[in-house]
């Protein structure tokens, strides 16, 4: 059976960490726990209910990307999943996630299918995606998203089987150690946010990306990243947009992009001054900054 790596960042989820950890039932599987500066006892706790874990413990928290990177380091096997703290495997996900991308020899990458927890439904936000584009990056920088109907593909946000995507769900995603090495892992420039669909556009120049319908994984939401707060969850959202664009986007795109960054981040900006809501202020005020780069191209 080939060996597996689980890479698991976690940050004060304590207990949810330990369930995730508990739910890898699969023969020839080693978790590896990144704790990403926690203060809970999360490593502590591992290592006492698992002592044949490995536990990466880094004293401050550091983004998700590198967290990963440092996760997938230690280990050696040749297949590494990463998989967010607060997603659980049902019974059979992992041989199933494991069989359909070894059964594959064309395909570097695949993802699970992530359902709310107790039922069966896949979660809208991680069925398999496009790639973002223009449009779809200028909608959410100003807000126009909020006023969009769409969503992902019903026929996809229904998918039991395995299919090619661009984009798997970043937050359960199994890849061949040997391509990750070829790709030099995650871009360590991203913190958190669009880190994986990077990923993903970089690891698909070596072969497909799949999804696996019947690799059932439960996610509970929110995670980690439940205490950031809406400050800082907005500027790492805004320093991941500015980073995928300018490393995937042509040019001109870039400046259009650009430009709406900008334009939305100095109108926020100054409206969360006049309502005294300094922090947000501050996000936007960088987000328009960044805006302004794009356009300069730096």
């Amino acid at each position: 059976m080939t060996a597996l790596d689980v890479v698991v960042v976690t940050f004060d989820t304590r207990e949810v960490t330990l369930e995730c950890v508990a739910r890898l039932d699969r023969a020839g599987t080693r978790a590896i726990v990144v704790d990403n500066g926690s203060t809970d006892g999360t490593a502590e706790a591992v290592t006492a209910r698992f002592p044949e874990a490995a536990v990466v413990r880094l004293e401050r928290g550091v983004g998700f990307a590198e967290a990963c990177n440092r996760g997938a380091a230690v280990g050696d096997a040749p297949l590494v999943l990463f998989l967010n703290s607060d997603v659980y495997a049902r019974p059979g996900a992992l041989d199933a996630l494991v069989g359909a991308l070894e059964s594959d020899p064309g395909a570097v990458a695949a993802g699970g299918r992530l359902v709310d927890p107790g039922t069966d439904d896949t979660q809208p936000a991680y069925a398999p995606q496009p790639y973002p584009g223009l449009g779809a990056l200028v909608a959410r920088v100003t807000g126009l998203e909020l006023l969009a109907r769409g969503g992902p593909d019903r026929a996809l946000l229904a998918e039991r089987g395995t299919i090619s995507c661009d984009q798997p769900a970043g937050a359960c995603l199994l890849v061949r150690r040997s391509v990750l090495a070829s790709v030099a892992g995650f871009d360590e420039r991203f913190w958190f946010w669009y880190e994986d669909v990077d990923l993903a556009r970089r690891l698909r120049a070596h072969g497909r990306l799949l999804h696996v319908g019947g690799a059932v994984f439960e996610h509970l939401g929110g995670g980690t990243f439940a205490s950031w707060g809406r400050e800082r969850g907005l500027r790492s959202r805004l320093l991941g947009i500015a980073r995928y664009a300018e490393s995937h986007l042509p040019r001109r795109e870039r400046v259009a992009l650009g430009a709406a960054l900008a334009a939305s981040g100095l109108v926020r900006a100054a409206a969360f001054g006049l309502l005294r809501r300094r922090e947000l202020a501050s996000a936007w005020w960088e987000g328009a900054q960044r805006g302004l780069r794009l356009i300069a191209g730096r």
